[in-house]
């Protein structure tokens, strides 16, 4: 028979070991939550801004100017492209913006932008399409554009794009097979924004091209600034839609 006193003594240690072990579980529980946090926190630090390989450019004002938000508000920013490296920059920035370019990274960055192929999307919690004649020509169908549009949204990250820039998220589905903007609250240039030849030498009209699809298209007036937020879809109308657009992103990742 076991002395009273020793029972007590290795009821006692039981009783450690186990409080021991229970504390180190949450301990370790508590250490990996932090770090997942942390790793949540330094991916929504990131922005991928997509702009177009196409002969007929990107606008470069679209670029410039929410870049310059994203980055102000503490956000680092990655460009990509289609074909990768320099592609055609078209518009004309103010006097500020222009001064301000020259001597930015971002200037580097579009000479030596990164392929889509090579995108990996787990770095991003948002992607930005910015507009610009090209997007109607090399981003409507491009296969790696709509991967990283996918990968981006599904693991809850916000898709934005502004002017012709929304052409790249047409044809994006979903891995339920859902159309992307099925649905959705839209804008992009709108039919009265566009010229001889847009009309002439575009496949299609987004605002036509939204409604046909199943998307909600709306519009302000002729060159008026207008943006819709819908879920973690966000699309501005038109270049002065650019500012504002990057604002309402920057507000739904804080």
């Amino acid at each position: 028979m076991k002395n009273p006193s020793q029972s007590v003594y290795l009821v006692t240690v039981k009783l450690l070991i186990l409080l021991f072990s229970l504390c180190h579980g949450v301990a370790s529980a508590t250490t990996q939550n932090q770090d997942t946090k942390q790793a949540l926190s330094s991916t929504k630090q990131k922005i991928l801004i997509v702009v177009s390989s196409d002969q007929h450019g990107y606008w470069l004002p679209e670029v410039v100017e929410p870049y310059r938000i994203f980055a102000k508000s503490g956000f680092s920013v990655d460009i990509a492209s289609p074909k990768g490296g320099e592609g055609r920059a078209r518009g004309r920035l103010t006097n500020e913006d222009a001064n301000w370019y020259k001597k930015s990274l971002l200037a580097k960055q579009l000479v030596k932008s990164v392929p889509l192929r090579e995108v990996n999307t787990l770095q991003y919690s948002a992607l930005y399409f910015a507009g610009g004649a090209g997007p109607m020509f090399d981003l409507v169908d491009n296969k790696q554009a709509q991967r990283v549009t996918r990968e981006i949204y599904e693991k809850g990250g916000y898709v934005a794009a502004d002017c012709h820039g929304p052409a790249a998220l047409l044809n994006v589905r979903l891995s339920d097979g859902e159309r992307l903007i099925s649905g959705k609250k839209l804008t992009a240039k709108a039919n009265i924004e566009e010229g001889s030849w847009a009309r002439s030498n575009y496949p299609f009209l987004l605002e036509d091209k939204i409604a046909q699809l199943g998307g909600d298209y709306s519009s302000a007036g002729k060159g008026q600034e207008h943006v819709v937020v819908d879920g973690r879809v966000i699309t501005g109308q038109n270049p002065a839609s650019a500012i504002p657009m990057a604002e309402a992103l920057v507000k739904y990742l804080r």
